[in-house]
């Protein structure tokens, strides 16, 4: 599929679903409608977003200088209106997401996969003085980049072959396992996690709710060979 069908088969995606969502409600009330519809500008996103376009800058610059033939509307519009814009469909985009997961996606609850990546909303160092999201954010530590971040932590449980099913957002001084038994809603059977997930009380109430938490130790040093666990023998 190259770029020109990849961004007509999900404009015609959303396009289709976006009624179903809204079940013959409008979105605004009152005044004009968008020079850009909806759908246009949720398809720029999803596809900006895939192609590495992760900043709203380069994202409205592309899709303006390369793509304004499929996007008439981009011409007639500055990017703060068009981040506004996309910044309040916040809540269509989670209804559609969840429609299309729970309708044309099929996925196994009987194995998954949880984890959190982080999301710094400034520079560590401008952190004391930042006021962005005061009091929401907190301070927690990046295990990949070894270094801590100012922001929050983003969570998510994937079942196979690759869904994701919930997401959860968190400050970043929330740890990995408060919000587990959260995401793993209607998750049944193994779940995978790092070693951050390693807490025996978590592994405990997962098993009542018929869940295998299958983590490595805490520390490497004082984990056991992989032969010496039943479990983790018939997992391999």
């Amino acid at each position: 599929m190259n770029r020109d069908e990849l961004i007509i088969a999900c404009f015609c995606l959303i396009d289709d679903v976006l009624p179903d969502i809204l079940k013959g409600k409008r979105l605004r009330e009152r005044g004009f409608g968008p020079r850009l519809s909806d759908s246009e500008v949720m398809t720029m996103e999803i596809v900006g977003t895939y192609l590495g376009y992760n900043q709203d800058k380069a994202l409205f610059e592309y899709f303006q200088c390369h793509w304004n033939h499929f996007f008439p509307g981009l011409l007639q519009v500055d990017r703060s209106t068009f981040v506004r814009q996309a910044a309040k469909l916040w809540a269509v985009k989670e209804r559609i997401w969840c429609l299309i997961r729970d309708t044309l996606l099929s996925s196994d609850p009987s194995t998954a996969i949880i984890d959190s990546f982080p999301l710094p909303v400034c520079q560590f160092a401008r952190a004391p003085r930042c006021s962005r999201f005061k009091g929401e954010a907190g301070k927690g530590l990046d295990h990949t980049m070894r270094q801590t971040f100012y922001g929050f932590r983003l969570h998510a449980p994937i079942a196979w072959p690759g869904v994701i099913t919930h997401l959860y957002l968190a400050a970043a001084n929330v740890h990995e396992g408060e919000p587990a038994c959260e995401l793993t809603a209607g998750t049944t059977g193994l779940l995978l996690g790092d070693r951050n997930y390693w807490l025996p009380e978590l592994k405990t109430r997962l098993r009542r709710l018929g869940i295998v938490l299958l983590t490595p130790f805490r520390t490497a040093k004082h984990a056991p060979p992989h032969s010496w666990s039943p479990i983790l023998g018939r997992v391999r």
